[in-house]
């Protein structure tokens, strides 16, 4: 059966008309590090005191175009007796004509304390634009020693300099005005003790397939997020094994998570956080004491450097949604969503990058565009699947997942299935249902994609046998000598009247009609030693219907002795 190759589709096609991607050329924008802003930084005003009974500390200002993706620290001097901190800000476009979303300006608001805007220990939360908008009527966010905002930390008012970080993420072209007010309060309260996950948990002990969302955000990343029971119970209805958490910017679920890991033994929570620079995004999966730094091009922050700290810690490093919303048009609608850091970071380094990023049948509400067809397959994962392919072709051992990128505030069941926690999962043989057993499995590649959760796409089976019996999975690699062949096996289970599409090296060898449930099948494979990469012949599978692809394998590799 002849099918049109995955950049034809009418997904890509779309992009194509805009000049927002080309077959092959999805890694281009990904594999240049965009540099930060020229513009010259307003210098940091004298602090003002924050005095509980006290006039609030109120700054204002302007900024233009050539801000963008730049930060301002705002100092204030908290007075001893302080037990409360509060920050409000908002905005206004300076233009004569209204907004649109792609031209619209962003501010994010962010909070350090008396331990300096470079401290690690420095850190009380970020919110980014959600949060705390005046113009919003919107309440202010707040730290005190027993509480704080969602995405805060609460902890002890240090007297001191304190800063108040205005991000200027996007501006439109005719700048905005913006103010940030800071009042100081009576308050109190004892600092919660932490309650972190038991790293070492092992929630079932025999080895197994098991599905996780690689890309979930909770409590703290929303205002209408669920709480911890609600989330569980999302998790569960989609049938997740093990969940990672992955607030934006914050640690605070880290110090907390805990009951809700001995609640619910038979899960694995697996805290994280996602980075958020203007210039890409990126996850840490597990802990990161070492840092909580996101704000790559402010003085001489990098994701390099994250990236570095992050990995001594013990976590893994992931490349988020890296093809999605191109600039320049989507700058504006998506700061920072592409991925413009790949001269920035070491790819190998790099443990997993999200070959599909959210829901992979899209609406027009998804990708910001009006879609004659009323919906497509997600065309943004066309271009990360290419970019993915390209590092792999390049000796970056890199396993393919999948996220949802959920805040668990979908309107109803439908929209859940269709964009919720565990509307894409990721599929990882692991020996136990561990943090140890998933990661070392993870890394191997033992992961495939179901880009409609458990319930919806079909289940696979892929492994290569050699001819004196050696076997490999997902992921694995065989050493193959010139003109030896192995034996592919594959068994699709819930896929009838799809499509199975084998791939070498990235380009479709063959395509066979889904007939039976299970399917199954078995072909020969063998390397192709000119211009293969360092990891070899690379041959994957994936199966779709009419659409959209319903399942993504991660690669065997066939590579010289």
């Amino acid at each position: 059966m002849t099918l049109p190759r995955p950049c034809m589709s009418v997904g890509f096609a779309l992009l194509l008309a805009l000049g927002l991607g080309a077959c092959g050329g999805g890694s281009r924008s990904a594999a240049v590090a965009t540099p930060a802003p020229t513009a010259t930084p307003d210098p940091t005003p004298p602090a003002s005191a924050c005095v509980p009974g006290g006039p609030a500390v109120e700054y204002a200002g302007h900024a233009g175009p050539d801000q963008a993706r730049t930060y301002r620290m705002l100092p204030f001097t908290v007075a001893s007796g302080t037990g409360r901190v509060e920050l409000a800000y908002g905005w206004s476009e300076s233009g004569t004509l209204p907004g649109t979303p792609l031209t619209a300006t962003t501010f994010d608001l962010g909070l350090w304390d008396a331990h300096g805007y470079r401290a690690r220990d420095g850190f009380r939360g970020w919110s980014g634009s959600r949060q705390g908008r005046i113009d919003l009527d919107q309440p202010p966010v707040f730290v005190e020693a027993g509480a704080a905002e969602r995405g805060y930390l609460p902890g002890p008012i240090l007297p001191g300099t304190w800063f108040a970080e205005l991000g200027i993420a996007a501006v439109g072209p005719d700048g905005a005005d913006w103010t940030v007010r800071i009042a100081c309060k009576a308050g109190g309260g004892l600092t919660p003790a932490d309650d972190p996950v038991d790293a070492a948990h092992v929630a079932r002990p025999e080895p197994g397939w098991y599905h996780g969302d690689f890309h979930m955000h909770a409590f703290h990343s929303n205002p209408h997020a669920p709480d911890w029971d609600d989330f569980i119970a999302q998790a569960r209805a989609a049938q997740l094994d093990f969940l990672m958490v992955t607030e934006y910017v914050t640690g605070q679920h880290w110090r907390t998570l805990g009951a809700v890991q001995r609640a619910n033994p038979d899960l694995l929570i697996w805290p994280g956080r996602e980075i958020i620079t203007y210039f890409g995004h990126a996850t840490t999966h597990g802990e990161t004491p070492s840092t909580f730094e996101y704000r790559h091009g402010f003085e001489d922050v990098s994701l390099g450097g994250i990236q570095r700290d992050a990995k001594a810690d013990g976590a893994l490093f992931q490349v988020n949604h890296p093809t999605s919303f191109p600039g320049p048009l989507f700058a504006n609608f998506c700061r920072g969503c592409e991925f413009t850091l790949g001269d920035a970071i070491d790819w190998n380094q790099v443990d997993t990058i999200e070959i599909l990023n959210g829901p992979v049948i899209a609406t027009a509400g998804d990708i910001g565009l009006p879609l004659p067809a009323g919906q497509i397959e997600n065309p943004f994962m066309t271009t990360a699947i290419q970019l993915w392919e390209d590092h792999l072709r390049q000796g970056h051992r890199i396993t393919g997942v999948s996220g949802s990128d959920s805040k668990g505030v979908e309107p109803d069941a439908a929209e859940r299935r269709r964009r919720g926690y565990g509307s894409s999962v990721t599929a990882v043989y692991a020996e136990t249902l561990s943090r140890t057993a998933l990661s070392a499995a993870i890394r191997a590649g033992h992961a495939y994609v179901r880009t409609r959760g458990v319930e919806g796409s079909p289940a696979l089976e892929f492994s290569a046998t050699t001819a004196d019996g050696r076997r490999a999975i997902f992921g694995d690699t065989l050493e193959v000598g010139d003109g030896e062949t192995v034996t592919l096996d594959i068994v699709v289970t819930g896929g009838q009247s799809q499509l199975l599409e084998v791939l070498r090296d990235g380009v479709l060898f063959m395509a066979v009609p889904i007939v039976s449930d299970p399917f199954v099948i078995r072909l020969p494979a063998f390397r192709v030693p000119l211009g293969e990469g360092p990891l070899g012949t690379m041959w994957r599978i994936q199966t779709r219907d009419a659409t959209s692809r319903t399942t993504l394998g991660n690669p065997i590799f066939l590579k010289a002795p």
